[in-house]
């Protein structure tokens, strides 16, 4: 499992760097490929939230019958999959941060467009009144 946290960390580091990036304006991303992905991102962040969801019933420590070693056996794969500090839920939950980061750098892409829209209307805005005059 160690290895899958320091993948998941580097992940996070880099792009939180190209989100930096971006909001430093050294990072370009044509309107096409940050608006379709976006779309991807919000996509597999709603696949992997419904997963998240579903984890909670995937045992039933009841089902697993009444001998210690069987109730045991049971709590044990319900922290597996659900409660547990390195649980499918809580991995399921970190790749969703991984993905709201990566939205959020196409986010600053999209913000930063809206706000070019507006500076040119208002521009347009301001030559065409000049010239009504």
């Amino acid at each position: 499992m160690g290895s899958e946290t320091n993948e998941l960390a580097a992940s996070m580091q880099q792009w939180q760097s190209l989100s930096t990036q971006a909001e430093a304006g050294e990072l370009e991303i044509p309107e096409g490929v940050a608006f379709q992905c976006d779309e991807v991102c919000a996509a597999y962040i709603r696949h992997l939230g419904d997963m998240a969801r579903k984890t909670e019933y995937l045992v039933d420590v009841e089902a697993f019958g009444t001998l210690d070693s069987a109730r045991q056996l049971g709590e044990k794969f319900e922290r597996i999959a659900f409660s547990g500090d390195r649980s499918l839920r809580v991995v399921l939950m970190q790749h969703i941060e991984v993905i709201e980061l990566m939205r959020s750098v196409f986010k600053r892409y999209f913000d930063e467009a809206e706000y070019a829209d507006q500076r040119t209307l208002q521009s347009i805005g301001e030559i065409a009144e000049g010239l009504g005059k």
